[in-house]
């Protein structure tokens, strides 16, 4: 014997926002965890800060990562990123005033060169920092 269920409009509403909600937190999450896998394949340095702050560059992608890992927001505004590209002359980068980073959440740096793909809303493409290429040693540090 076969039993059907009947749902009313407002379930099956009910239902379609719920696979909604699921399918956009699996693509979020999916997204993290390629960030998080280029982030870990590629040539790249990892140099921990102090408050943290992680600090990631992607030397294949061409992107440098804030990452506050604390419970708390950290303030950036005044804090410096110094970046060095093999043995050239290092260059800074001072952060606005109002800036925050935010807990769990991360911010990305690129150079003008970068893909389209890397630069989010809310990111910043610094036109100062010159482009590297894959095998380039790249060192960012957050004073």
């Amino acid at each position: 014997m076969i039993q059907l269920q009947v749902f009313s409009s407002s379930q099956v509403n009910e239902l379609k926002e719920e696979k909604k909600k699921l399918q956009e937190e699996m693509e979020t999450r999916n997204k993290e965890l390629k960030e998080t896998k280029d982030e870990n394949s590629s040539s790249s340095d990892r140099q921990e800060t102090s408050g943290d702050i992680d600090v990631v560059v992607n030397a294949k992608d061409c992107y440098i990562r804030l990452r506050n890992m604390s419970d708390q927001d950290k303030p950036l505004g005044g804090r410096q990123l110094k970046v060095q590209i093999n043995n050239s002359e290092p260059i800074t980068y001072t952060f606005d005033p109002s800036m925050k980073l935010k807990t769990k959440e991360a911010f990305t740096i690129c150079h003008p060169d970068c893909e389209p793909l890397y630069v989010l809303s809310g990111d910043l493409v610094w036109e100062d920092l010159k482009s590297w290429k894959s095998g380039d040693r790249v060192q960012a540090s957050l004073q």
